[in-house]
């Protein structure tokens, strides 16, 4: 059993059942790299930062809109104006959302008819597009959710595009998943063919493939599931990262390797023993340069800025690579032996560089002119060097993609700034529903109005982007200035008629009336007694008429019997007239003396009336004058600017129109509001960051002494994520190349063991670098109009350039390290050995960054050609540098010496 184990871990079986559970681990326990994307679509701040805080104050603000996302969905009609049919079909629509909310995860719908005060910032000026909005539960997956609402929304007669930034960054992430796996393909193919075209043999391309894609799923899933578990830092491009650390590297140590296995195998013919040979000849400047690597990408994880700090992921690549060469390379090169180059049964003969010779010869004979070809090389590019980013993730975009239409439409019928807008949360410690805190609030946002680059700001006291007039001092000295004036005029109408109604008061007149009166209450009085003795006699009378009658019988006494009875008769009805005359005389003389006692007090009252007349009628003219000071008065101060102050009364407080937009624009415990603001242009790199510092610079000073100066406010939106992610780059990459120049130098230094000479090579390999990114962008500005890098490609470009540069220099510094000749002795055969392979690196690296290209996407363009440039320049400028500066390290102390050749 021992003779078999030993037999087995001679054979390195063991080594190959180990790696086998890895791979088998790693793949089952990393998912795809699109869902991986997919998680880390939206860039990740830390707690201290804008929208972070600003995050936490959208979760206060109730109503169920915690942890939510707004998105849009644009209706444009492409004929002209919407139509009033058109709009209720956008509304029905609306209405099914509604219906279907919980289905879609929305948690509130705003249209123009519930946010009337608002209508400006959803209609275009042009009618002819309709913005909705939805909050929707930010926990879904917002690409699926995407793809329902495109489907759900679409209006006949109407283009309908659901767009917002996070939609336009995820779909810009999805594009970057698709490239990154296609990507990745096209470099493991070139890697193969590179491997099988050098050696010209299939099993050598086979088992390297083997080999690279073996450390790159272990990489890939161990940084994965650390970044998962330990919270560390992780972005969209890693996987990629990780791809082309592992196969450029990978790819130049396996053809090393396969080349040295070679040379063995000519004398020794031991597949183990060439193999243990073999290893060991390399182990070392693998371990140096793959250590080295780690060490500094390690370094980056503790710089605070995501995309550098998740760099930290190639400190896991490069140990596990120079596993993977080392021992699984010693695997199969130990089983298979010169069976490994079939079918080449010969090894291919070096080719000798003539140019490399060429300019090592010319640099040694004239040092001064060599180092003076590689300044007029590099020099010019380096001094008009420029150097200029672009942050918005819509760049990378075609307009293919229905959220990127929706924002082109939105810039087009509304202004560039309105698809990515700057939300400004403010929470106050008080409501704010009194006119003290609207008045601060209102001031807020009309100076942000005025702001330098600002298009729109809708708030809680202009909803629409506009002051709305009731609410303001000026529209209210208005109402009181015109009551001022009604009430001056009829004042002065009441004069008039004061001083008419005096006039026509004539006392003289009600005397004779009285007098009148009182003589007509004498004869009623009058009346009245006579008709007493009139009724008496009348009785009298008509008694003594009767005896008479009952006395006589003759003919004379029944005639006059007659008439004293027809006498009777009309005795008898003057009696009752009489009798009637008298009560009316009695009536009428009470209603005389209470006439004429009326009258008396009414005349003395008319009097005073009259006195009291003459006082309020001046008193009037007084009041006229004054108010007529007033109006004037006021009509000025309405046309001064002291006017343009909010002022809500409690009654509109209460009112409708200030309860919906109230709604709209507050929290529900109405001490949490937003301001949306609209730049006049779309983010840009050379003015964002002014931008959004100015926003903050005027927050912080128009509430300075106001009511609201110890409100909290957080700033969120597209172009505060670009400022942040442009003032973290521009101030961290600096760190990231000081990590990278001065580590390889620190590490070539030690391997060296020099100074003076590594540090030429390093600082002709960043000058290499610097001339390739101005050819790069040269190149892009003149064939493809392309004026500024994608803000990732010098990242990326960065950690492709360290890795072929540590190899390079550190190679080169472990051959001036173990020499036992002379720096000028051990110039001229390192460089024509050195050159002999250079040519084969830089086939790898070009082959490689062609292979970037199969993206079609403009940054990884962008980043081949850099690496391409920066290649080539260091292959032209090489051996001039370490000949020429070596040449005059060594003679210029001796002035006589230096143009001598030794």
């Amino acid at each position: 059993m021992k003779v078999t184990i030993s037999k087995l871990h001679k054979n390195r079986v063991f080594t190959l059942l180990v790696w086998l559970i890895i791979v088998f681990i790693a793949i089952i326990s990393a998912p795809s790299i699109t869902n991986t994307l997919q998680s880390y679509s939206q860039p990740t701040f830390s707690a201290k930062s804008q929208p972070e805080q600003a995050a936490k104050l959208r979760n206060q603000w109730g109503y169920q809109l915690g942890n939510s996302a707004t998105i849009n969905i644009v209706y444009e009609n492409p004929g002209g104006k919407l139509t009033t049919k058109q709009k209720n079909t956008i509304q029905t629509t609306t209405d099914k959302l509604k219906e279907h909310q919980s289905f879609y995860s929305i948690k509130r719908i705003v249209t123009p008819d519930t946010n009337v005060s608002g209508q400006a910032q959803m209609l275009s000026k042009d009618g002819s597009t309709q913005v909705v909005s939805l909050d929707i539960d930010a926990k879904n997956d917002l690409r699926i959710l995407t793809s329902e609402l495109t489907n759900q929304v679409k209006v006949n007669g109407l283009k309908s595009y659901v767009t917002s930034p996070e939609i336009i960054r995820d779909v810009n992430n999805q594009k970057t998943a698709q490239i990154t796996n296609l990507i990745l393909i096209m470099l493991f193919i070139a890697s193969i063919l590179i491997v099988g075209i050098y050696f010209r043999a299939v099993l050598a391309s086979v088992i390297s493939f083997i080999v690279l894609f073996t450390s790159f799923v272990t990489s890939y899933s161990l940084s994965l599931n650390l970044a998962k578990h330990f919270n560390w830092a992780f972005s969209q491009y890693v996987p990629l990262e990780i791809g082309l650390a592992t196969l450029v590297l990978g790819t130049i140590w396996n053809i090393y390797i396969y080349r040295k296995l070679k040379s063995v195998l000519a004398v020794q013919r031991e597949a183990r023993a060439a193999t243990k040979q073999t290893i060991q000849g390399l182990r070392f400047p693998i371990i140096m340069v793959g250590g080295t690597l780690t060490i500094l990408f390690a370094l980056c994880g503790f710089i605070n800025f995501n995309e550098i700090q998740s760099l930290w992921a190639l400190a896991v690549t490069y140990p596990v690579l120079v596993l993977a060469v080392t021992t699984l390379n010693a695997v199969f090169t130990a089983a298979l032996g010169e069976s490994i180059f079939w079918p080449s049964s010969t090894p291919k003969a070096a080719m000798k560089s003539h140019y490399w010779k060429t300019a090592t010869e010319f640099s040694l004979w004239q040092p001064i002119a060599g180092f003076l070809i590689v300044l007029y090389i590099t020099l010019p590019f380096i001094y008009f060097y420029h150097n200029s980013l672009n942050f918005s993730p819509i760049t990378n975009l075609t307009e293919t993609n229905q959220a990127v239409k929706g924002a082109h439409v939105l810039q087009a019928h509304f202004n560039e700034g309105k698809p990515t807008p700057v939300t400004v949360y403010l929470k106050s410690k008080q409501p704010l529903n009194n006119e003290k805190d609207l008045q601060s609030l209102d001031q807020l946002t009309t100076k942000l109005q005025h702001t330098q680059g600002v298009k729109n700001v809708y708030s809680l006291t202009q909803p629409g982007g506009m002051p709305i007039d009731k609410y303001y001092v000026s529209n209210q000295l208005e109402s009181i200035g015109l009551s001022s004036k009604e009430a001056t005029g009829q004042l002065s109408q009441a004069s008039d008629s004061l001083q008419s109604n005096t006039s026509k008061l004539d006392l003289n007149s009600l005397k004779r009336q009285v007098k009148q009166l009182s003589s007509m209450v004498s004869k009623s009085n009058q009346i009245v007694q006579d008709s007493s003795n009139l009724a008496s006699q009348v009785n009298s009378a008509a008694a003594n008429s009767s005896v008479s009658v009952q006395r006589g019988a003759s003919k004379r006494v029944r005639q006059y019997q007659q008439q004293i009875n027809q006498l009777n008769q009309s005795l008898q009805s003057v009696s009752s007239g009489i009798s009637q005359l008298a009560t009316e005389g009695k009536v009428i003389q009470n209603y005389g003396q209470n006439s004429y006692n009326n009258l008396q007090a009414y005349s003395q009252q008319i009097s005073q009336i009259k006195q009291q007349l003459k006082k309020v009628n001046q008193q009037v003219t007084s009041s006229t004058s004054q108010l007529n000071g007033i109006y004037d008065y006021l009509n000025g101060l309405q046309k001064s600017g002291g006017a343009n102050v909010y002022y809500i009364t409690k009654a509109q407080l209460a009112d409708t129109d200030f309860q919906q937009t109230l709604l709209n624009y507050a929290g529900k415990n109405k001490k949490l509001t937003m301001l949306q603001i609209v730049f006049k242009n779309a983010p840009s790199s050379k003015s964002n960051i002014h931008q959004v510092n100015r926003l903050k610079q005027q927050i912080n000073l128009q509430l300075r002494g106001t009511s609201l100066s110890n409100a909290t406010v957080a700033m969120t939106g597209e172009p505060v994520t670009q400022s942040i992610i442009q003032s973290k780059m521009t101030h961290h990459f600096a760190s990231l190349l000081a990590i990278l120049v001065l580590g390889i130098l620190l590490a070539v230094f030690i391997l060296s063991r020099a100074i003076l000479q590594p540090l030429y090579w390093t600082v002709a390999f960043v000058m290499s670098a610097l001339t390739g990114f101005q050819l790069t962008y040269l190149t892009m500005h003149f064939v493809a109009s392309v004026k500024q890098f994608d803000w990732q490609v010098p990242v990326i470009t960065a950690t492709i350039l360290a890795a072929f540069g540590a190899w390079q220099i550190i190679a080169l510094g472990l051959s001036y390290r173990y020499t036992e000749l002379s720096l000028l002795d051990w110039i001229r055969p390192t460089m024509a050995s050195y050159g002999q392979i250079v040519r084969y690196i830089l086939l790898v690296v070009v082959a490689l960054a062609i292979a970037l290209t199969f993206g079609a996407s403009l940054a990884m363009i962008e980043i081949a050609l850099i690496v391409i440039y920066t290649a080539c320049v260091f292959y032209l400028v090489l051996p001039m540098i370490v000949s020429s500066l070596g040449k005059l390290a060594v003679t210029l102390p001796n002035k006589k010496n230096i143009l001598k050749n030794k």
